[in-house]
């Protein structure tokens, strides 16, 4: 009678969730979400420049994730590899993209695709005044913005809805430092300045948990160079020791490695260096370039340097290269998608009727050699320089010479192998001390620095 009993009142609770519709199914798992037989692919419809980049996903019509197959209809409309990620063609058009569930549901979504305009356009300001901050490109195609001159609050810019968000405290102000990506996308900051001197301390950015402590440097500096290995370490270069104007600069480096979260002296470089620039060529090799010795201009002589050298990451140490063209400090260097690196702008004694340059020049690692590249169409010093994803550089903003003003409101977009620059001017801002960070799309966002007084919040995207 019991095995009875239990039978019928098991079977009148199945009974019982039959009448009200409910699942019940067997096993130790739980039910699953309802299926659907509608496929859908996201984004449904996407803007981009030439050569730019776009994660698409594919879900079904409530939201839930699809394993699908990606591909481009287009034969000649760009690439996308299995897990989503397209890329651009070099040429303009409307290309589709297609997901193929495993049920067989097709669905597809257009991207709009087209060359740099030279645009700009404002969006929506930044949510604190900055300039000597940093901003870095995260995973997932936001931007953080941190530190600067006015705040110790970070914030993150959002693409997809062109607004900023709150994103955390470094618990105290923190400027002039060096923020770097890690390969596991968080985001390494060291040295600066803060309201007690000159910074050894460093911190990590997560996006996940937010803000902690990263060890100790083992020299305290400002205004270096911090620029990713190869193998995921971290070398720090140069910089200021201590604030102040007559301020010698340090030639030290060092290491920091993320596997122990600790920083390590390595090799010095040669010459003691600040508003130097340190650039990974394809071979792993850093150079360095330019830079002075000081911040000399009361009590003692300051050096500007033509100087450069390259730190090889097998040895721990450095090693002279050809000198450049030119003395230069806050100038840029970018490397160019055939692996020469482009010098451009900077402060520079050489010139008789400003400090302010103009002169372009490329180093080729093959022959160790910087050679004249040209001139930019306005002189630029503590400008950005980012390279476009058609391979053209865009310059902006900067120190500048016979605009008028202090900071420059020009851009301009150069495509080295044609010799041709294109000149854009902001309708609403200068600036100079501020960032510029390519989105996944192809855009560029400028965001805070000086038009020669306190940081500004006025935010522009270049397309």
């Amino acid at each position: 009678m019991v095995k009875l009993f239990g039978s019928i009142r098991v079977a009148g609770i199945l009974g019982l969730a039959a009448l009200l519709g409910l699942q019940v199914g067997c096993g130790s798992g739980t039910a699953g979400p309802p299926s659907s037989t509608t496929l859908r692919l996201l984004p449904a419809r996407a803007d981009l420049k030439v050569g730019g980049a776009l994660q698409i996903r594919a879900e079904d019509d409530l939201g839930n994730p699809v394993k699908a197959a990606f591909s481009v209809v287009e034969a000649q409309g760009g690439t996308v590899d299995a897990s989503g990620r397209y890329v651009a063609p070099l040429s303009a058009g409307t290309f589709h993209l297609r997901a193929t569930s495993e049920a067989g549901a097709v669905a597809e979504a257009a991207v709009a695709v087209s060359a740099y305009q030279g645009e700009l356009r404002l969006v929506p300001p930044s949510l604190y005044t900055r300039m000597d901050h940093s901003a870095s490109l995260l995973a997932d195609g936001s931007v953080l913005l941190a530190g600067g001159l006015e705040s110790s609050l970070l914030e993150r810019y959002l693409p997809g809805t062109a607004t900023f968000v709150q994103a955390g405290d470094l618990g105290a102000k923190r400027w002039a430092h060096q923020a770097t990506e890690l390969p596991d996308g968080t985001v390494l900051f060291t040295g600066g300045m803060g309201a007690s001197g000159v910074l050894a301390t460093a911190q990590v950015y997560d996006p996940v948990t937010g803000v902690r402590p990263a060890g100790t440097l083992a020299t305290a500096r400002m205004l270096h160079a911090a620029v990713a290995l190869a193998d995921g370490r971290v070398l720090l270069t140069g910089g200021l020791p201590a604030a102040g104007s007559d301020t010698y600069a340090t030639a030290s480096a060092e290491l920091f490695d993320p596997a122990t979260g600790r920083f390590t002296a390595t090799g010095g470089m040669g010459e003691p260096r600040t508003g130097h620039t340190a650039t990974r060529l394809a071979d792993g090799r850093i150079l360095v370039c330019g830079g002075r010795d000081s911040t000399c201009v009361l009590g003692c002589p300051q050096r500007v340097w033509s100087s450069a050298e390259c730190f090889d990451p097998r040895t721990g140490a450095f090693s002279p290269v050809g000198a450049m063209t030119q003395a230069r400090y806050g100038h840029t260097a970018t490397l160019l998608p055939d692996g020469r690196v482009l010098i451009a702008g900077g402060t520079t004694p050489d010139l008789p009727d400003t400090d302010v340059s103009a002169a372009m020049e490329v180093f080729d690692p093959a022959t160790g050699r910087f050679s004249p590249a040209g001139n930019l169409l306005r002189p630029r010093s503590q400008h950005t320089a980012t390279l476009l994803t058609d391979g053209q550089i865009l310059f902006a903003g900067g120190r500048t010479y016979g605009e008028g003003t202090l900071a420059s409101a020009t851009l301009e977009m150069l495509d080295l192998g044609r010799a041709q620059s294109c000149l854009v001017t902001s309708s609403w801002t200068t600036r100079y001390r501020h960032t510029a960070t390519r989105l996944p799309s192809g855009e560029v966002i400028l965001a805070g620095g000086t038009e020669g007084g306190g940081g500004i919040k006025l935010t522009e995207a270049f397309r």
